[in-house]
């Protein structure tokens, strides 16, 4: 049992809730009560998206971005995210909090198979649930760039039949006490059931070209004030902050 206890804690929640639970529910306004406090949070283009099943594909800049789209959407219906790769959900903060309130499905390469992830995240589409995913994998560092995209999110879409909505969270890479952050829903895409590598590759592109145009065209510029400003690495892991002060050096 022992054993067993380390492993879910290293490699999160083994239990995947797509309902509103009394622990979630506590999670969820206690979330939005803080972010908002800190941030100035605004979903944009909300009233577009489809009835659940779905899976919501989104660019990400910062540890931060799961809470942040929390509190920009209502309490249901609630998101399920796949999680990064080298997530270790027995450290850390943020990755300890998740783990608590379940709701994260974790690839770990030594604690979790491909196969047992896909099954998690069949298992939240035929219980009418929302996927979420931070398409590009890794965090970017300027809001109107997007990496390449891995194919997890296609591949997820495509393998359970079910639209995508994309999204762009812009305002994140720096934050500080009231900087406004914006959520964005493009219209979803929906797929015609074709399966194999050329449906993905098409679906790839039509997903990043619908994230690519709810970005802004150019870099906004900083205010020369930005009050709290370590609030930008809370919650991003030391590689992430090493790979954003080179990216700013060179």
């Amino acid at each position: 049992m022992s054993a067993e206890r380390d492993r879910a804690r290293s490699t999160g929640p083994r239990e995947l809730s797509v309902a509103v639970t009394r622990r979630y529910r506590v999670m969820w306004f206690a979330n939005r009560l803080v972010i908002r406090a800190l941030l100035d949070v605004r979903a944009v283009g909300r009233d577009r998206w489809p009835e659940p099943p779905f899976l919501l594909a989104s660019n990400h800049h910062n540890g931060a971005d799961p809470l942040i789209v929390m509190a920009a959407l209502p309490l249901e219906p609630r998101i399920t995210w796949f999680g990064p790769r080298e997530a270790d959900f027995s450290r850390g903060f943020k990755n300890r909090v998740m783990a608590f309130f379940g709701g994260v499905i974790p690839y770990h390469p030594q604690g979790t198979t491909l196969t047992s992830a896909i099954r998690a995240v069949r298992r939240v589409f035929a219980a009418g649930g929302v996927l979420g995913i931070f398409a590009e994998g890794r965090i970017g560092f300027r809001e109107s760039e997007l990496l390449d995209l891995e194919e997890g999110a296609a591949g997820f879409a495509i393998a359970s039949r079910v639209p995508i909505v994309p999204c762009a969270i812009v305002g994140s890479t720096r934050l500080w006490f009231r900087r406004r952050v914006e959520v964005r829903f493009g219209p979803p895409l929906v797929l015609d059931g074709s399966r194999g590598r050329a449906e993905r590759d098409a679906t790839e592109a039509r997903l990043r070209e619908a994230m690519r145009a709810l970005l802004p065209i150019d870099e906004p510029a900083l205010p020369k004030r930005r009050p709290l400003e370590w609030l930008t690495d809370l919650l991003n892991g030391r590689d992430d902050i090493d790979r954003r002060e080179h990216a700013e050096r060179t």
